[in-house]
């Protein structure tokens, strides 16, 4: 199996994580959103990050991991074996609080190059914090997504500023 997409709370989460720290385990692409998943999760999610090095994309959308769960997740994000080229995390309560570890997570993963924070609200100081670490050079994302995100407006000035990014915004009223 190289895609799975299911349906499960945080203690299912656990026995798939046992799974995906199997060396067999050979799944390149996991989908758990509308899962209501919280930060609780994460715990057992970072584990099976650190040993699964075959997964590049992760889709956790729709979730309510909120700004503890993703700080969690930054810790696997940091880690130079990890291979999450994808990374969706919109709809799961998100503030400027997560922001920081976000920053450090995307100076340091090689690998990540899409990022979906669609419908959070990160606000101006996130956001902010968001277009630094874009600016640097070590940050790799060619991919972002913001929309419908408060803060958002200042990412279109991004736009052209490092080949390849582009940025995806957009604000319904």
């Amino acid at each position: 199996v190289e895609h799975l997409s299911v349906a499960l709370r945080n203690p299912q989460l656990k026995r798939l994580c046992e799974a995906l720290r199997n060396p067999e385990c050979k799944i390149q692409s996991l989908w758990l959103s509308y899962n209501s998943l919280t930060a609780d999760c994460t715990e057992d999610l970072v584990s099976a990050l650190s040993t699964n090095y075959s997964l590049m994309e992760l889709n956790l959308s729709n979730n309510d991991l909120g700004d503890s769960g993703v700080k969690r997740l930054c810790e696997a994000l940091r880690n130079p074996e990890c291979k999450i080229q994808s990374l969706w995390l919109s709809y799961n309560s998100l503030t400027a609080d997560c922001t920081e570890d976000l920053v450090s997570a995307l100076s340091t993963n090689y690998s990540l190059m899409e990022l979906n924070l669609s419908n959070n609200d990160l606000g101006d100081s996130g956001v902010k914090r968001l277009c630094e670490a874009l600016r640097n050079p070590e940050c790799k994302i060619q991919r972002l997504w913001l929309c419908d995100n408060n803060g958002g407006k200042q990412l279109n000035l991004l736009q052209g500023t490092r080949a390849g990014l582009r940025v995806s915004v957009w604000i319904t009223e």
